[in-house]
């Protein structure tokens, strides 16, 4: 299940509070990468809500579609 963007804003913005406010460094450090990380996803997910198809997600369904035919070939064949 892909994350919507919303959600990776809202998450993106906790870190990034956290970052500023928590009283351990390490964590600060921690909560500082993840924001990264989920402004990151946030973009992927935009992206995909705006209806960008990636060359790998493109790839992978190529794969699918042909498995499943090889699949309803054999079944056929099967039948037979």
């Amino acid at each position: 299940m892909r994350v919507k963007a919303e959600i990776c804003r809202e998450q993106q913005a906790r870190q990034l509070d956290l970052a500023k406010n928590d009283p351990l460094e390490s964590r600060r450090k921690v909560a500082a990468a993840a924001a990264k990380a989920w402004g990151l996803e946030a973009i992927q997910a935009e992206k995909r809500e705006a209806g960008y198809v990636s060359p790998r997600e493109k790839v992978d369904a190529d794969i699918t579609l042909e498995f499943a035919e090889e699949a309803e070939a054999e079944k056929d064949n099967h039948a037979s």
